[in-house]
């Protein structure tokens, strides 16, 4: 059986990744030992690239900054997430449409804590992340045909690799969008 570890270089080689995989896992009972307080972020896509380097282990007040994320995430329900200001403003800025929001996948359980570490230091993570180059997608494409771009919000990416399913993102423009002036 190939160890997380293994993976991770084995996908670093293959896709000459210029960063590290990151592993996301999931808890609803058991909690992670020794959570210590992360600096929030404006998104839960802001913990993706911190934790290249390290454990993040988050609460679900870490996410309020992003309503969207946070419903995506299974930490808030489609209504809380469409009456948040943060979700006004995207609305406002024609990023992100009410279609957008109202099909948005998301968790299907409301997790406990959240953690995000280098895909090498974990043993079960629930969705893996990679920061893709251009060829290093067209590269993971021609050998997995089924993969699926995915547009906004990027945070959709967590539900859907959940799922099972395969899925890249272009990124997510909702903060510099979202304050941009009118």
């Amino acid at each position: 059986m190939t160890s997380t570890a293994e993976l991770a270089d084995a996908l670093t080689k293959l896709l000459m990744l210029a960063h590290p995989p990151v592993a996301v896992s999931f808890r609803n009972g058991t909690p992670f030992a020794d959570v210590e307080e992360v600096v929030k972020q404006p998104a839960g896509c802001g913990y993706w690239a911190p934790a290249e380097k390290g454990r993040l282990q988050t609460k679900p007040s870490d996410h309020a900054n992003c309503s969207v994320g946070s419903y995506t995430h299974g930490l808030i329900d489609l209504e809380a997430a469409a009456t948040g200001d943060d979700t006004a403003r995207l609305l406002s800025s024609g990023w992100v449409g009410e279609s957008d929001l109202a099909n948005a996948p998301h968790l299907p359980f409301r997790p406990q804590e959240i953690c995000y570490e280098p895909l090498a230091e974990t043993s079960q993570p629930d969705v893996v992340l990679l920061r893709l180059s251009p060829c290093a997608l067209m590269t993971l494409q021609g050998a997995c045909s089924q993969i699926r771009l995915v547009s906004k919000p990027q945070c959709q990416i967590v539900p859907l690799a959940y799922a099972g399913e395969m899925v890249v993102s272009p990124g997510c423009a909702g903060e510099s969008r979202a304050n941009r002036p009118s």
